[in-house]
């Protein structure tokens, strides 16, 4: 099944960039369109974002792959959600953008809150999913990047580790997911710098701290559906509720769909809703 390879975004067709101390690769379509930097899963990168593309053709669409992902470099310098904002910031000067808003998409979040805490004056509105805390307990994220270091260390992140890593997930809906996860896993996460980035994502990314200094418009995006398309209850979300508790304004939008891949499964819907999110502030 190729059908998703459609409108897929390759790695040919970005640039790399310098933001100063390394060169990211990113994705700019151009245009006078208000920017919307998207930011997506560490696993499978700006390919998250393929399927909504298509939708938000108002805005100029910048994606990247972050220092230690895809093309961009890996220095070897230690990675945080410190640095990842940082370097975003080292984008948008090199892009030209003086502010612009960003949606964030699964362990990217951590990015997102991070950028919108320190850099306020160059974010509009910002979308994320819930993750603010690696260790919340309803997540489980730590026996995932278990799963991750054991194939990681016996076969890499390419070809047969590819194949391991996609079959860790049991997304049916689309068809063509595992497929989808092997060909983009193999071209943005890496075996050498792996623990530095999807394990530091899983183990100790923490924004907690970040989440009262967050001025800008919040959208929270999520799914209601698990892997099998059973129901979630979503009324048990303790990350969730942090961010509650810190930004009382935060909007809370929720789709029938997977809590992370919702833009691959419902990618019009989705779009729908982040466009009136962002028409409601604009950056102007």
């Amino acid at each position: 099944m190729t059908g998703f390879l459609e409108g897929r975004t390759e790695l040919a067709d970005g640039r790399l960039v310098d933001i100063g101390d390394v060169e990211v690769w990113c994705h700019d379509t151009g245009g006078d369109g208000e920017p919307l930097l998207l930011l997506g899963g560490p696993s499978v990168g700006h390919f998250h974002f393929d399927f909504v593309r298509p939708y938000l053709g108002d805005h100029r669409l910048v994606t990247w792959e972050p220092r230690g992902f895809g093309p961009s470099g890996r220095d070897g310098r230690p990675y945080s959600v410190d640095v990842w904002a940082a370097d975003l910031e080292g984008l948008l000067d090199a892009l030209g953008v003086e502010r612009g808003h960003v949606w964030a998409n699964a362990f990217s979040s951590y990015i997102g809150f991070a950028f919108a805490a320190a850099f306020p004056e160059r974010l509009g509105a910002l979308v994320s999913y819930t993750d603010v805390w690696a260790a919340d307990p309803a997540k489980g994220y730590a026996g995932a990047w278990e799963a991750y270091r054991e194939i990681i260390g016996a076969h890499g992140t390419r070809g047969e580790g590819a194949a391991r890593l996609a079959r860790l997930y049991a997304l049916t809906d689309p068809p063509w997911f595992t497929d989808w996860f092997e060909l983009s896993v193999a071209e943005v996460l890496h075996a050498d710098t792996a623990a530095q980035t999807i394990g530091y994502f899983c183990t100790e990314a923490d924004v907690r701290d970040r989440l009262a200094d967050v001025r800008a418009p919040l959208l929270v995006l999520l799914g209601d559906r698990s892997w099998d398309g059973s129901p979630l209850d979503t009324r048990i979300d303790p990350s969730l509720d942090l961010i509650r508790g810190h930004i009382p304004a935060a909007e809370v939008a929720t789709l029938h769909a997977h809590p992370v891949h919702l833009i691959i499964q419902e990618p019009e819907q989705a779009a729908a809703i982040v466009r009136r999110f962002l028409a409601a502030h604009p950056l102007a």
